[in-house]
């Protein structure tokens, strides 16, 4: 078969979505042949699978790619560079209308244009590499020690700052039982920060070691008060007392192997001041967003119930489109707070009108529903989501203690 048809031009632009030949189909740089040690059985005009003679780069019958990719190493990384940041490659195509046009590559993968673009899932998994690797390298989290000086105020100016603040506490009609306890709180973090700034390193890491073993001692008597003669207290519960210390009861309900191995990882946590924590906090996350992607196609599917000609893989397409925008705005938009601190407040403000509204314009055009509609899913979305994303946050923190 000679020339080029319709239909087999859109069997091949089908088939050539594979891995990464497509980056190397998609560079415009010209290839040439090299020799190789490994003959192919049919001619070059032939494919080497099925040995159908061959009208593009892929074999329209079997899929194969007609690139034997026998070449230097160096060379396919050019090819595949090229063929992704080219600026006739498939991430050009995608990046922008999927920031920019929400919904557009959305309805246009789902009604069967795809070659030219990135294909979702792939998408989704190179955003959220690049999106943890960046937050990741600008998290807050340090050594063991903290470095510095400590800052020394006067104890008159912090007298007049704590009387200051019960003014304007009583002006907001803040009752005089909760503004004692918040000046009780104040006056301790003040007389402790005082008490700092007169030590010498070695007595500020002396403080700071015993302020770890009090910690952990406390934590020791909550999750394990048999240890200590303490009666177990019935039912998980807890609390705020009078001076705001947040208190938890009832952990004793937990088997005793559970506890003593939740207060090991608490100690090694407060030991690394908080380190370990992170470590497994972030290495958890990925996996954290990658199960969110199902849960909010399913939440999509199930708002969509009584809609015919939708299923749950174009749901999980709309849900990989949405994903991959939230993650690479959040970055755009926590690069820029980290340029310039001044802007968080407008990134902030900016990120959450942006993905509302691209929502809100994502049910118009993939979906088909009219404004109120569209508007009064875009809340309740929102809001179910802002549930699951909360119990997904808890189980990472909790997955990220017994980890630590």
């Amino acid at each position: 078969m000679t020339g080029s048809d319709p239909i087999s031009d859109a069997i091949i632009a089908g088939s050539a979505s594979g891995e990464l030949g497509d980056s190397i189909n998609a560079s415009k740089r010209a290839k040439r042949d090299r020799f190789s040690a490994f003959e192919a059985p049919n001619p070059p005009d032939q494919c080497s699978n099925c040995s159908t003679e061959l009208s593009g780069l892929v074999c329209h019958s079997c899929g194969q790619t007609a690139d034997t990719f026998h070449r230097p190493i160096w060379d396919l990384l050019v090819d595949i560079l090229d063929g992704l940041f080219g600026l006739e490659g498939r991430l050009w195509r995608t990046i922008p209308p999927l920031m920019l046009r929400p919904g557009h590559i959305t309805q246009n993968y789902l009604s069967g244009v795809r070659a030219r673009y990135v294909m979702p899932f792939r998408l989704y998994l190179t955003v959220s590499v690049v999106f943890f690797l960046l937050i990741f390298a600008f998290d807050g989290f340090g050594g063991d020690e903290v470095s510095g000086t400590v800052p020394t105020p006067e104890a008159p100016v912090a007298a007049a700052n704590l009387e200051t603040l019960d003014e304007r506490l009583a002006e907001a009609g803040i009752p005089e039982s909760e503004r004692e306890a918040l000046a009780r709180t104040a006056q301790a973090g003040v007389a402790q920060v005082l008490s700092q700034s007169t030590m010498t390193p070695e007595q500020r890491a002396q403080q700071r070691r015993e302020d770890r073993d009090s910690m952990k001692q406390e934590f020791r008597q909550i999750l394990l008060p048999e240890v200590y003669g303490e009666d177990p207290e019935p039912g998980l519960d807890g609390g705020v007392d009078e001076d705001l210390n947040v208190t938890v009861t009832g952990l004793s309900e937990l088997p005793l192997e559970v506890r003593q191995e939740m207060s090991e990882r608490i100690d090694r946590i407060i030991d690394s001041g908080g380190a370990t924590l992170a470590a497994s906090m972030q290495r958890w996350a990925p996996t954290m967003m990658f199960f969110m992607l199902p849960l909010y196609a399913l939440m999509l599917a199930v708002t969509h119930f009584y809609k015919r000609g939708y299923f749950f893989y174009d749901h999980l397409v709309v849900s990989l489109h949405f994903h991959a925008f939230m993650l690479l705005l959040i970055t755009g938009l926590s690069l820029i707070a980290y340029v310039v601190p001044a802007a968080t407040g407008y990134a902030v403000l900016f990120g959450l009108l942006w993905s509302n509204w691209y929502l809100y314009r994502l049910h118009r055009t993939v979906y088909s529903h009219g404004r109120f509609s569209s508007l009064l899913r875009v809340m309740l979305l929102d809001f179910v989501y802002a549930i699951f994303l909360s119990f997904a946050l808890l189980g990472l923190f909790i997955v990220g203690v017994m980890t630590s």
